[in-house]
C-alpha cells in the first residue's frame, strides 16, 4: 500500500541525572528519549498491547501507543531499506525484539512473554545500561537475555555431570537452633557420587562462610570419621557448617575446581579423582579416606594455606593412591601425610610447611604402609621459617617437626607401627629447618615374617639430601635397613642421632654451593 501507517513508541531509561535527548526518525515517527524517572510508587499491572513495562532498579523501560497491525506492516516495509534503525514486533502473547543503535546501546531479541515477562525486561534494561544481562559480554553491548540460573547450590548432590558457573557461597552458620542431625552428620557442600560422576568448576571457587580459621582447627570428627558426637563438637568448635567442600565418592571425579574454608577441602571416599584444582584455608586440603579396595588420583593441584596440604588417613590392602603434579605449599602442618599400602608419589614438591614436607605415617605390619617415590619429587625449606619450639607451641605439632621426610608412627596407640619407602626416581630433601630424611625410633622398617620392610633406592633412583638444619639424614635408632640397589644411590653430608653409625647408607658427598 502506498498509504503509511504511522506508529509510535517511546523508550523513557533512567541512567543519569539531568541528561535528556531526543532523537526522531520524521518517515517513521521513531522517537527516543533519556530523561531523569522515578522508581515507580507501586508495582506494575501485567502488560498489555497498548502499555508494556518493567522496573529495574532505578529504571524504568516503557513502551507506549503501539498499534500491533501496523507496527507489523512497517517493519516489513523498512526491514530491507533501513534495517539499522530501531525494529518492533509485537504479539500480544509472544515478543517483543527491538534494536536501538546510536546514544543508548544495543538491544538484541528482547522476549517478553507470560511468566518470563519480568526477568527478560530485566536483562534488556541491563544490556541498554552497557551490561548485558546476568553474564555480561566483555564489550558490554549485547550478551544473553535469560537469567542463568545457579547449576550447583550448597547442600546439593551430583550423581551425574555439573557445571559450576560462578562462584558458589555457602553460608550456612552454626546456631543454637541447629540440628544435632546437621552437626553429628558428613555433609559436604557439593558430594558427588559414582565412577560416572563429575563436577566441573571452571576455575570458580566453593567457600564457606566461618568466623574462625578452619586450617587451625584442632578437633577431629573422630578416626575414619565415624565418631558423630566428636563431629558435632568439631563443626561447633570450629563453626564448620559443613565438613567438606567436595565430597567424592565411589569414583566420582573433580576438575578445575578451587575450595577453601572447610575441615576437608575435598574428600575422596572409596576411590575419586581430583584434578586441575586447588585448596586453600582447609584443616585438609585433600582428604583421602578409603574402606574398601579402590582407586584415588590427585594430579596437578596445588594445596597450600591449609593444615596439611594432602591426608591420607589409612586404607586397606588393595587400595592405590597415586600422587602426581602435586604442590603442597605453606601449610600450617605438612604437605602430604600419607598413611596407606600403596602409595604412589610422582613428580610433586612440597615446600615452606611449617611442619614436615613429607610424612609417612606407619601401620600394622600385617598392612604397613608402603609408599614408592616416582619421577622428581622434591621436599624443601620445611620448618624453616619458625622457630622448633615455637612450631611445637603454636602448631601443636609432634615434637622435632619440620624435617623434609619424615618417617615416623601413628602417635595414637602403643602397638609398633612399620613403614617400607621405595625411591624409584629421584627424592630430594634440602634446606629444611630440621632433618632432610628423619626416620623416628618407634618407626620399625626392619623387615618381618615374609614382607620386607625398609628405605630401597633401586638402580635408577637416588636419594640426595643436602643443606639441612641439623642432619641431612638423622636416624635415632637402628630400626632401618638401608639399600642401595645401585651405585652413588645416596647423596649426603652429614648424618646422626644414632650412636651406630652403622646402620647409616654410604653417601656421596654433597655439592659445593658458592
Amino acid at each position: 500500500s502506498s498509504e503509511s501507517t504511522t506508529s509510535t513508541f517511546h523508550i523513557t531509561i533512567m541512567s543519569q541525572p539531568n541528561v535528556f535527548i531526543k532523537q526522531s526518525d520524521v518517515d517513521d515517527d521513531v522517537e527516543l528519549e533519556r530523561a531523569v524517572v522515578h522508581r515507580p510508587s507501586s508495582n506494575l499491572s501485567a502488560a498489555s498491547a497498548s502499555n508494556l513495562s518493567a522496573a529495574a532498579g532505578d529504571m524504568m523501560f516503557t513502551l507506549d501507543g503501539i498499534d500491533d497491525d501496523a507496527a507489523e506492516a512497517k517493519e516489513e516495509r523498512r526491514a530491507s531499506s533501513m534495517p539499522k534503525l530501531a525494529s518492533l514486533s509485537v504479539n500480544k502473547k509472544t515478543l517483543v525484539g527491538c534494536t536501538v543503535l546510536g546514544v543508548v546501546g544495543t538491544i538484541v531479541g528482547v522476549a517478553i512473554g507470560g511468566a518470563a515477562e519480568h526477568k527478560q525486561q530485566q536483562n534488556a534494561l541491563a544490556a541498554i545500561n552497557g551490561g548485558g544481562g546476568t553474564n555480561p559480554s566483555k564489550s558490554g553491548k549485547s550478551g544473553p537475555f535469560c537469567d542463568t540460573e545457579p547449576s550447583v547450590v550448597c547442600g546439593q548432590t551430583v550423581t551425574g555431570t555439573a557445571v559450576l558457573n560462578e562462584d558458589l557461597f555457602c553460608t550456612d552458620l552454626i546456631k543454637y537452633s541447629t540440628p544435632d542431625v546437621v552437626l553429628k552428620t558428613l555433609n559436604a557442600a557439593v558430594k558427588v557420587v559414582g565412577a560416572d560422576a563429575v563436577i566441573d568448576c571452571k576455575g570458580h571457587t566453593i567457600r564457606q562462610l566461618t568466623s574462625k580459621s578452619a586450617a587451625s582447627c584442632e578437633d577431629s570428627p573422630g578416626l575414619l570419621f565415624t565418631n558423630s558426637n566428636k563431629r558435632k563438637k568439631m563443626k561447633e568448635e570450629c563453626d564448620l557448617f559443613y565438613q567438606a567442600g567436595i565430597w567424592l565418592a565411589d569414583g566420582a571425579t573433580a576438575i578445575n575446581c578451587n575450595v577453601e574454608h572447610f575441615y576437608d577441602g575435598f574428600l575422596v571416599q572409596n576411590g575419586g579423582e581430583v584434578k586441575k584444582s586447588e585448596a586453600s584455608r582447609n584443616r585438609s586440603g585433600v582428604d583421602i579416606l578409603d574402606d574398601t579396595g579402590s582407586m584415588t588420583k590427585i594430579s596437578d593441584v596445588y594445596a597450600h594455606s591449609n593444615g596439611d596440604g594432602i591426608r591420607i588417613g589409612g586404607s586397606p590392602m588393595g587400595n592405590v593412591v597415586t600422587i602426581e603434579d602435586f604442590m603442597g605449599k605453606n601449610n600450617l602442618r605438612s604437605g602430604m601425610a600419607l598413611r596407606g599400602p600403596n602409595i604412589k608419589v610422582k613428580d610433586s614438591t612440597t615446600s615452606h610447611n611449617v611442619g614436615s614436607g613429607i610424612r609417612v605415617v606407619g601401620m600394622e605390619i600385617s598392612n604397613p604402609t608402603k609408599v614408592q617415590f616416582e619421577g622428581t619429587v622434591s621436599s624443601h625449606h620445611n620448618g624453616a621459617s619458625i622457630p622448633r619450639a615455637q612450631i611445637q607451641i603454636e602448631r601443636h605439632l609432634e615434637p622435632g617437626s619440620g624435617h623434609g621426610v619424615e618417617v615416623t608412627r601413628n602417635k595414637r596407640g602403643s602397638r609398633p607401627f612399620y613403614a617400607d619407602v621405595t625411591v624409584k626416581g629421584e627424592l630430594n630433601t634440602y634446606q629444611n629447618g630440621i632433618d632432610g630424611l628423619f626416620i623416628s625410633y618407634d618407626a620399625n622398617m626392619v623387615g618381618e615374617m615374609n614382607d620386607p620392610l625398609g628405605f630401597t633406592v633401586e638402580a635408577k633412583g637416588s636419594f640426595n639430601s643436602c643443606n639441612n638444619g641439623e642432619y641431612d639424614i638423622g636416624l635415632p635408632a637402628g630400626t632401618v635397613t638401608f639399600e642401595d640397589e645401585g651405585t652413588d644411590g645416596y647423596t649426603c653430608e652429614s648424618k646422626g642421632r644414632s650412636a651406630d653409625m652403622t646402620n647409616f647408607p654410604t653417601c656421596e658427598d654433597c655439592p659445593d654451593c658458592e
